[in-house]
């Protein structure tokens, strides 16, 4: 047999399929990042974000879907709701019989 004339081709260096590949793989870096760029603060919490290179933003973001740098920021979010409070103080009564008594403010 004669191997000096057979034509080895060339999978790597070109051909739709390679150009699919590298198309795919930098989409899905794309929407992946992009994904990673978006968060949510629910409704009743406030979010601030911690930046790794300045520290925390000065700015509260308030409920909806903000950006940020993704692998850069962090948000940070804080529930605050509006809770009840309990205040309890133990009296006497004229009786002089020990009576504890509870009032909820909303």
């Amino acid at each position: 047999m004669n191997f000096k004339n057979v034509n080895i081709p060339n999978v790597l260096g070109g051909g739709a399929a390679s150009a699919l590949i590298k198309f795919g793989a930098i989409a899905g870096l794309g929407i992946y990042g992009a994904a990673n760029s978006l968060y949510n603060v629910e409704g009743g919490n406030r979010a601030i974000v911690f930046n790794h290179i300045i520290g925390v933003k000065d700015k509260v973001y308030t409920e909806g879907t903000h950006l940020m740098i993704p692998w850069f920021e962090r948000p940070i979010i804080y529930d605050v709701h509006a809770g009840p409070h309990l205040v309890e103080s133990t009296l006497s009564s004229r009786d002089l019989h020990m009576v504890k008594i509870g009032l909820q403010v909303l």
